[in-house]
């Protein structure tokens, strides 16, 4: 897809002079002896005059015309045909002005130009260098040229050119611009604001500029002065969608999904033909965990342009969260159909390959990523693991030792190194991997993956115990030995389109070098031989509209969601929902229900009694009347109605015992009723086979704690992933942990009628 951008002033200007030195070549008594209104129409009209004035121009002046004249109307003519994307007649027209004139300048450079339009830019260069062979000073051709070797990512010699650009003409502001643009394609991006900060000392006003340098301090990480530049950009002119998208990104990059999908909201109203603004907002919503909003606009993005390989695989990264593997394999299939060279598509697709258990097919998918892009440390990562899953330990070892030489940050290479030496039987080996993954830098980002931390923790702790260890080769899909895709997943790249304009230096659309780090979180391994399927929903309702919002929530179930995924449950996820929302999730963690024997779930968020039943608040609940009670929650019962439908092992956590000031708000609303609206939870009776744990005693108020998680998920995130550890004496730990940490003022409480042992990590 091709978007015109607002192109500066001064950038304009220099493209009409190039014109009009070939408009004036003409010799007088030729241009006395045409019409002087076709002569001023050709030169300098709109575009549609000027392709009626140089078409009668050309049509009238048969053989009496000099050459150079005729060179010149053709030319220009040529002009309108690149400015309205007609590049073939461009080209004809241009043939006939060399034809006339091979000396014309201004007509290699303009045909070089039409060559690069559409998409040739070797042909392109050639006439480039035909230009500056007869014109070395030419300092438009210099600009071009650069462009046509920037396309071809020979980026040393687009700088060359610009460097001789501003030699000539030290006061062009969009050579500048662009050499910074060459700068930010070699991800040099202080040497690209340097360029930048030149471009708007010259320019102040013109928004690419400041635009563009609010993208470098983006990609160098530089949030907060990215969000001044581009808030900036916008002032200047506020409907630039390219400042919006690229604003938008940040937000996502600081994880302000909220007002990442405002900005893509307005550049989707701006430009709703454009997938790519789709398939950014999709983005937006998976990283808070709305999925279904997420699938609704990959399904957009696709249908307005069903070639826009990277919506595929963004909609892939859906199914792989909802453990959808062949559905997300379909959308893999089709993104690497369309853009076969594309490495983080073949490296998902071989990590969907390695869940389904098809290792070989993982490994040739990993294979080819890594073929094209020998320092791939993720795709590295993962055919490591692909070799471990399949008992080939020492391949998996120089796999993963080469993961971890191109990125020592990568927490899940340790995990699975320690894995295969521990299946070795080099514990010592094993330990020090397992201590590195604890260790690493982005232990609590996807690089890190909840999955590889808790997994490395259980593994270490068992170790040192000398406890009774998993056996990858015997058992290779072991929870604990998930294979999880280590790297950064780009979403999008847009191609930066030029701006046609014969003469002149194309100007790049600033979209990411990188797009939104758009990461999925660890789908789960499957689980080993003699152990049922296991199915969780997990809920996090913190971004309460009318009442105040709740820190940890999302933290907590997000975290939930990895932990549960790291020990084999399918997972079905939701942050922030509202009432419809919630019911959604419901419906699709029933339907799963089918084929489980092991069902939990996991609930954060504002939770009331009234009359001691209990019932869960959805963000958008308002509660401000009695009758408001049945249609803004959905109640406890609604969920165990579903888990108690068959038999099975059932286990529910409710960290839901907040102080909650719409509970408050209805006993208000209820008048002398009021006492039967109680202080934290009632207790449930449950069917046989059922576990309920509470995050705090029976009508008392939980703590939402200090850190990123309450002190209750807190405590059961560590422990419930223990190797061996029943699920009472996991409930024992976490009590004893909850009691220290909140200083005794919070003491977890369970009710179970579970006639079995229950082991969630083995």
């Amino acid at each position: 897809m091709r978007r015109l951008l607002v192109v500066p002033t001064g950038f304009t200007a220099l493209v009409l002079a190039a014109l009009a030195l070939a408009a004036l070549a003409l010799g007088g008594s030729t241009a006395s002896a045409q019409s002087q209104k076709d002569w001023n129409a050709c030169r300098n009209g709109e575009l549609d005059s000027r392709l009626a004035g140089c078409t009668r121009i050309i049509e009238r002046s048969g053989s009496k015309m000099a050459p150079r004249d005729r060179s010149a109307a053709y030319n220009n003519r040529a002009y309108v045909y690149n400015e309205k994307g007609q590049h073939e007649l461009a080209i004809r027209d241009l043939d006939e002005a060399l034809r006339h004139d091979p000396t014309n300048a201004t007509a290699f450079n303009n045909r070089g130009f039409a060559f690069s339009a559409q998409g040739n830019p070797d042909r392109a260069l050639r006439d480039y260098d035909e230009a500056l062979r007869l014109d070395p000073k030419y300092v438009i051709a210099y600009g071009n040229r650069a462009a046509a070797w920037r396309k071809k990512a020979e980026y040393d010699k687009a700088i060359r050119d610009y460097d001789e650009a501003i030699r000539l003409k030290p006061g062009a502001a969009e050579y500048f611009n662009a050499r910074g643009n060459v700068f930010f394609d070699q991800r040099n991006y202080d040497r690209a604001i340097q360029d930048y900060d030149e471009a708007i000392r010259l320019s102040p006003k013109t928004v690419v500029y400041v635009s563009n340098r609010g993208n470098a301090y983006r990609n160098k990480n530089d949030y907060d002065r990215a969000l001044r530049d581009l808030d900036e950009a916008l002032r200047l002119q506020p409907n630039y969608v390219t400042a919006l998208i690229n604003r938008g990104h940040t937000y996502y990059n600081k994880g302000d999904h909220g007002r990442a999908i405002s900005d893509y909201d307005e550049a989707v109203r701006l430009e709703p033909r454009v997938a790519a603004y789709y398939s950014y907002r999709g983005n937006a919503y998976r990283g808070r965990g709305d999925l279904d909003r997420a699938q609704r606009d990959y399904d957009e993005a696709i249908r307005i342009d069903p070639r826009y390989a990277f919506a595929w695989q963004n909609r892939a990264q859906v199914g792989i969260a909802r453990g959808d593997w062949e559905r997300a394999l379909a959308d893999l299939d089709e993104a690497v159909k369309l853009n076969p060279r594309d490495t983080s598509s073949l490296n998902l697709r071989g990590y969907v390959h390695n869940q389904r258990r098809d290792y070989d097919r993982a490994i040739r998918d990993l294979d080819e990523a890594i073929r094209l892009n020998a320092r791939f440390a993720a795709a590295l990562s993962n055919r490591g693991t692909s070799w471990r899953l399949k008992g080939e330990l020492d391949r998996a070892i120089v796999d993963l030792g080469e993961a971890l030489r191109l990125d020592s940050t990568l927490a899940p290479a340790y995990t699975s190194r320690g894995l295969a030496f521990e299946a070795r039987g080099d514990l010592s080996r094993a330990r020090d991997d397992f201590r590195a993954a604890l260790a690493s830098p982005t232990s609590r980002s996807y690089l890190g993956g909840a999955w590889a931390i808790d997994t490395a923790r259980a593994h270490l702790a068992a170790i040192d115990a000398g406890a009774p260890r998993p056996d990858p080769a015997s058992r290779p899909a072991t929870p604990q030995s998930g294979a999880t895709p280590s790297g950064s997943v780009p979403s999008a790249t847009v191609t930066p389109a030029a701006t046609v304009a014969p003469a002149a230096t194309p100007t790049p659309s600033v979209t990411p070098a990188t797009s939104p780090a758009v990461l999925p979180p660890p789908p789960a391994a499957e689980p080993p031989v003699g152990r049922g399927t296991r199915v969780a929903l997990v809920i996090g309702n913190g971004a309460y509209r009318y009442a105040t919002t709740l820190p940890n929530p999302g933290n907590d179930a997000r975290d939930m969601a990895r932990s549960l995924r790291g020990l084999g449950f399918d997972v079905v996820e939701g942050i922030d929902l509202d009432k419809h929302g919630m019911e959604s999730r419901i419906r699709d963690f029933g339907r799963k229900l089918d084929r489980a024997d092991l069902a939990l779930f996991f609930y954060a968020g504002h939770g009331l009694q009234v009359a001691d039943k209990n019932y869960l608040v959805p963000v958008d609940a308002r509660l401000e009347r009695a009758g408001d009670l049945t249609l803004d929650t959905v109640t406890v019962d609604d969920v165990l109605a579903q888990m108690e439908s068959e038999r099975r092992v059932n286990l529910v956590f409710l960290d839901a015992c907040r102080d909650n000031p719409l509970a408050r708000s209805l006993a208000a609303a209820l008048g002398t009723r009021s006492t039967s609206v109680g202080t934290g939870l009632a207790p449930i009776q449950s069917a046989v086979g059922t576990m309920i744990v509470y995050a705090t005693q029976p009508k008392n108020v939980a703590l939402d704690g200090e850190g990123r998680n309450s002190p209750f998920t807190a405590a059961l995130l560590k422990h419930m992933a223990t190797p061996g550890l029943e699920i009472g004496a996991v409930m024992k730990r976490v009590r004893a942990d909850v009691y220290q940490t909140t200083r005794q003022r919070q003491l977890p409480w369970d009710h179970s009628s579970l006639i079995g042992d229950v082991v969630l990590a083995r």
